[in-house]
């Protein structure tokens, strides 16, 4: 498992070189602003009943079966795509055919690939997880290198990093979809009553994505607003290699803590188990934060490019903003594995007036620093609000 963590992350790497040196910032850009559409929809309608199949793989599902769920699911996705696809034609203006059936193929494949590694994850099968997510990463960047380096051009940079995505789950799932128990009914329950169950769980979680996407997402939008595409391009790029620090090392421990976190075990257990794996996850991360803050300039011209140097200067800060995010995630499976999500809700709702607010005061100020220290901000009240729910919780 820590070596398929390892290897996604070089795989993610030289991801980042690649387009640094064959996308230009301004494109770069475009894509940044349409995923960043993508993750809203797909967070506000389709995260939620993966989340809830995930609650419920050793609970709930085995005793009512799969059919609800899939039920449930496939509406999901059907109505995510018409919403995503007409937003994408009518409010963007992008008419454009292939990008349709690419995100009408990419919705529902993403969908079964992220419930096939929860169904991995909380059974306890990590070699399966750790394989089916170096195969999704090592097959999305052998397609994005031939297309780069044979000079194809039969779609333009932008729809080539969304057919990335595609080749990658489309992939994965071949080889381990079969492995994905799809359980009988044993006791019946009627779908309205299902649906009421499940929408208890959701609803907090629809409302809180809105929030947990401007934690994520509104700066880009901020900076294309008050700068330009390309420093939106600058800022992505230089955004996404400070991540990949802590976002590449964080599953890690994530995945060791979700079958414990998600079993019967006493509320004490788990919250104990889940501060020990705190302590551990900050032990390993400052002497990393210490490097990056020292060789950000460096790191910044061997994994992007000359082309992205203005971003540079960000690079520390947000590796500070997601250590303190992927800290937050650790005590956040708590309140998923109870099903407390409002307390998540909460939190999200915080961070995001704040970040929104501190992203309008700093970016016509600092440009491109002033995102990254909104960012910074927010999710350290992120952190905050959930760690007092964290330390005050008991059933």
């Amino acid at each position: 498992m820590v070596f398929s963590q390892l290897l996604n992350t070089i795989i993610a790497v030289i991801y980042g070189k690649l387009v640094a040196v064959y996308v230009l910032p301004e494109d770069f850009g475009v894509f940044s602003i349409q995923m960043a559409t993508y993750t809203f929809f797909f967070t506000l309608l389709i995260d939620p009943i993966t989340l809830f199949i995930k609650a419920s793989n050793n609970t709930l599902l085995p005793k009512i079966g799969s059919r609800s769920f899939m039920l449930t699911t496939i509406i999901m996705v059907v109505t995510t795509m018409i919403l995503f696809i007409s937003f994408l034609n009518f409010y963007l203006n992008i008419y454009s055919i292939s990008l349709n059936i690419i995100f009408m193929v990419l919705f529902p494949f993403s969908t079964l690939s992220i419930i096939l590694l929860n169904y991995f994850n909380t059974s306890n099968k990590l070699i399966d997880f750790s394989k089916l997510s170096v195969l999704k990463a090592l097959s999305g960047l052998i397609f994005i290198t031939l297309f780069f380096v044979l000079g194809l051009n039969f779609v333009d940079n932008v729809q080539v990093l969304w057919l990335m995505q595609i080749i990658g789950v489309l992939v994965g799932l071949i080889f381990f979809l079969p492995k994905y128990r799809v359980y009988r009914t044993k006791f019946k329950i009627a779908y309205q009553t299902f649906i009421k169950k499940y929408m208890r769980f959701a609803g907090p979680l629809m409302f809180m994505a809105i929030w947990a996407w401007c934690n994520n997402y509104f700066d880009k939008y901020a900076i294309e607003y008050f700068l330009t595409m390309e420093d939106v391009g600058n800022y992505n790029a230089s955004y996404s290699v400070g991540s990949k620090f802590f976002l590449f090392l964080s599953p890690l421990f994530m995945i060791l803590l979700t079958p414990m976190v998600y079993s019967v075990s006493h509320l004490n257990v788990k919250k104990h188990t889940i501060q020990k794996y705190s302590l551990y996850y900050l032990i390993f991360a400052i002497p990393i934060l210490v490097a990056i803050y020292y060789l950000k300039d460096f790191i910044g011209s061997i994994l992007l490019s000359e082309n992205y140097k203005a971003g540079f200067s960000i690079i520390f800060w947000i590796a500070l903003a997601f250590f303190i995010y992927t800290l937050t995630k650790l005590f956040e499976l708590l309140f998923y594995a109870e099903q407390r999500t409002k307390v998540i809700m909460t939190g999200n709702i915080i961070s995001a007036i704040l970040n929104i607010f501190l992203n309008v005061l700093l970016i016509p100020i600092w440009g491109l620093l002033g995102a990254a220290l909104a960012t910074c901000i927010g999710f350290t009240a992120y952190l905050g609000v959930i760690y007092y729910n964290f330390k005050n919780y008991k059933v």
